[in-house]
């Protein structure tokens, strides 16, 4: 999700929010609020960050999964209780979506964890 459409649905959110209170009505949560997603270009990188993507919340118990290929990519992933909490993806590594649905799914990684990072497999072969 770039940017400017962050924004507009954040906008939108707003002015239902205030209308909301205005009329007295509850105001249900958007999809689009389910996880925090950010996506931006930085020095020529397109630069994901997922959900908990710098452990926010999740105190000292949590593993953290690094892949980095310098000049190309940094995968980040947080895991807690065998979970993904959050990503920092920089340049085209191409797991975003993998990435989100596994956030959003809470699926249980324990087996798998050793293979998330590994550029060999196909991750997403897994959960098709």
């Amino acid at each position: 999700m770039r940017l400017w459409t962050q924004a507009r649905y954040m906008g939108s959110y707003a002015a239902k929010c205030m209308v909301g209170a205005v009329k007295n009505e509850p105001v249900l949560q958007d999809f689009a609020f389910e996880m925090f997603t950010h996506m931006t270009r930085f020095f020529g990188f397109k630069v994901i960050l997922l959900g908990l993507f710098n452990a926010q919340t999740l105190g000292n118990d949590y593993e953290v999964l690094l892949r980095v290929t310098p000049g190309v990519e940094y995968i980040k992933l947080i895991l807690k209780d065998g979970k993904m909490q959050g990503a920092v993806l920089i340049g085209e590594t191409d797991i975003e979506e993998m990435c989100e649905n596994l956030i959003l799914n809470q699926l249980d990684l324990t087996d798998i964890a050793d293979d998330l990072l590994n550029p060999n497999i196909d991750i997403e072969d897994y959960f098709d």
